[in-house]
């Protein structure tokens, strides 16, 4: 959000403010608050319920959550209305553009009780209004590719005001090892719909599938940026379970090469949609991927000629330094004759 931005930016670039929080799986309850001074955030919170056989309490009052099982099983009630859940062996079960996730909305003005085995993670954020609980089940979560080669990912959306909520906006990107996400870089911190960009505040809670490693090793890891392109140009080691507050700017973040990289992502602000601004200077990547995609279709990956380079170049108004990129890409994707 472009006020929690002109707050922390600063403090964040100084690092007096880390946005960077790991997760020691021990705590349970809220672990993200927006009230607290050293959370670079204002409206939007996050948590991990730890889940045991008594039921958790929580009556939301003036805000909404969604909830998003990471392992195991869960019953709930709202407001008396019962509702159960699962998500066996953890967000990586299924496998390669397959996705076991589901959410439970719990509106405003509500009392909710949970209890089960495991983990359930949770958004929580200002109501615009009051609306009837939700539960979106694993079997209508829909898996939707987007990108092309190295920022190639898979975005599984869940819950947003279009179905359920009044604020909230959740869902999870998968990335193969190696790739990017976030890309090309963009940003929803503005309130200028007219422009295509809202004014959103966002989390990430970073999974890994690697489910043993030695304690004295570096384990998976990934690289999460936050930078705005004037003051703020930040890079964070992430690791499993790291949990990563984006008060606004660009946020791209590439998973290594040793591990499969899945977060759950959150989102509140303004507006009930998100719309995000993609800055110019990178928006020659989408003529990429449009490029790549007709390739793969008449193409199938064969080398490529220099007259073929030539002439799909020509087709673009590329300058000359995206035109060498381009053509470093397509060698490295396909060969060239």
């Amino acid at each position: 959000m472009e006020s929690t931005m002109k707050k922390y930016a600063s403090r964040i670039e100084k690092d007096k403010v880390n946005p960077h929080f790991r997760y020691d799986g021990k705590r349970s309850g809220l672990l993200l608050d927006p009230r607290k001074e050293n959370v670079p955030l204002q409206m939007l919170g996050f948590g991990i319920y730890r889940l045991k056989s008594e039921f958790i309490t929580q009556k939301t009052l003036d805000k909404e959550m969604v909830l998003v099982p990471q392992d195991g099983k869960f019953e709930a009630e709202i407001n008396g209305q019962k509702f159960s859940g699962e998500r066996i062996n953890g967000p990586f079960a299924l496998g390669l553009g397959r996705s076991n996730a589901s959410a439970l909305y719990v509106p405003m003005d509500a009392r909710l009780r949970i209890r089960g085995k495991g983990e359930v993670a949770f958004f929580e954020a200002p109501a615009f209004k009051e609306n009837p609980p939700f539960f979106l089940p694993s079997e209508e979560v829909k898996v939707v590719s987007r990108g092309e080669w190295v920022w190639r990912r898979d975005i599984i959306s869940l819950i947003s005001p279009k179905d359920a909520s009044s604020n909230l906006i959740v869902g999870e990107t998968y990335s193969p090892p190696g790739f990017w996400s976030g890309t090309p870089l963009h940003r929803h911190d503005r309130n200028q719909p007219q422009k295509g960009e809202s004014d959103h505040e966002e989390i990430y809670y970073h999974r890994f599938n690697w489910k043993k490693y030695p304690k004295d090793q570096f384990g998976p890891y990934a690289v999460q940026l936050l930078m705005d392109g004037k003051r703020l140009m930040k890079a964070y080691l992430i690791g499993e379970k790291s949990i990563f507050a984006i008060p606004g700017g660009c946020h791209p973040v590439v998973a290594s090469p040793v591990s499969e990289l899945l977060y759950l992502w959150g989102l509140a602000g303004q507006g009930e949609e998100i719309t995000m601004w993609d800055i110019p200077e990178f928006l020659h990547l989408k003529s990429f991927e449009e490029i790549f995609r007709t390739i793969d279709r008449d193409q199938q990956k064969r080398p490529l000629s220099q007259n073929q380079i030539e002439k799909t170049c020509n087709a673009y108004p590329f300058t000359e330094e995206q035109k060498t990129l381009f053509i470093a890409m397509l060698r490295e994707r396909y060969g060239i004759e």
